[in-house]
């Protein structure tokens, strides 16, 4: 009995400390093989020291609200690393050994200054989160395709004005935001990602409805406000079972009443 007591405030002791947010480098680096979460957000930091690469226990790092414009070659030292959040920094590029960190599962990287998405990027094989919105991105690196386990994809706020055809590798992708772009048209492997459940393209340039939408049959919410010149909506739309929002604009149509829908619940938002 006390040998399962003692077990218990063992387990117990090493929950609570696993789960201790640090705040600082100097109380992490005290004790450096304890932090696992780090959280250096709102310090007007303009630069990582290189001693982040002596933690290494660490599965969080929060680095947002600061004013870092590159990162420590030694970031790849954290091998345990599942997530980073460098929100609102002033980046433009990322380490190579960024891509050693195959344990990574979340990384946001919004509202920085990045106009290349880092081919790096494509190293990370674990990755089920990456939000790029809002920064200056032209081009995606056709490397993306090895992100096979990715599950959202927020690319909104860019400058996009091509996907490139390796998206259809995204097999797993289930929620894709690239609103607020220049996209003109959709690679015809798009009707490949057949998980997607969500997927916004507002405020965008296309020339035409991209049709392998319609055999994204896992496709619940779908915003094509403002998308470009679509005109007169496909009737293979109504085909999609799961569709229980659609977010359109004055300027297009519909060739059938809502009721028409295999899902007859559907909310159809017209965005003035």
């Amino acid at each position: 009995m006390k040998k399962l007591i003692f077990l218990l405030l063992i387990s117990t002791s090493l929950r609570a400390q696993k789960d201790t947010v640090y705040t600082s480098m100097e109380a992490a680096l005290a004790h450096p093989e304890r932090v696992h979460i780090l959280s250096l957000a709102h310090k007007k930091l303009k630069e990582l020291p290189a001693d982040i690469g002596k933690l290494i226990h660490l599965e969080a790092l929060d680095l947002s609200n600061n004013r870092l414009t590159a990162l420590p070659e030694e970031i790849g030292q954290l091998s345990e690393l599942k997530e980073i959040n460098l929100f609102h920094n002033r980046l433009t590029s990322l380490p190579l050994g960024l891509g050693k960190l195959h344990h990574l599962q979340r990384l946001v990287l919004s509202s920085n200054r990045f106009t290349i998405l880092p081919a790096v990027i494509g190293e990370l094989d674990s990755l089920k989160e990456l939000s790029v919105k809002d920064n200056q991105l032209i081009s995606l690196p056709d490397n993306i395709q090895n992100l096979a386990n990715l599950k959202i994809l927020s690319l909104s706020f860019n400058r996009l004005n091509k996907i490139p055809q390796g998206i259809g590798n995204l097999v797993k992708l289930e929620q894709l935001y690239l609103d607020h772009n220049d996209v003109q048209r959709l690679p015809p492997a798009f009707n490949n990602l057949k998980n997607l459940n969500t997927l916004s393209l507002e405020k965008n340039s296309l020339v035409e409805f991209p049709q392998a939408i319609c055999e994204l049959t896992q496709l619940h919410t779908l915003n094509l406000a403002r998308s470009g010149y679509i005109g007169t909506l496909p009737s293979c739309l109504k085909n999609i079972e799961q569709l229980d929002v659609l977010v359109l604009d004055p300027n297009i149509s519909m060739p059938f009443p809502g009721e028409f829908f295999h899902n007859a619940a559907i909310k159809i938002v017209v965005v003035q």
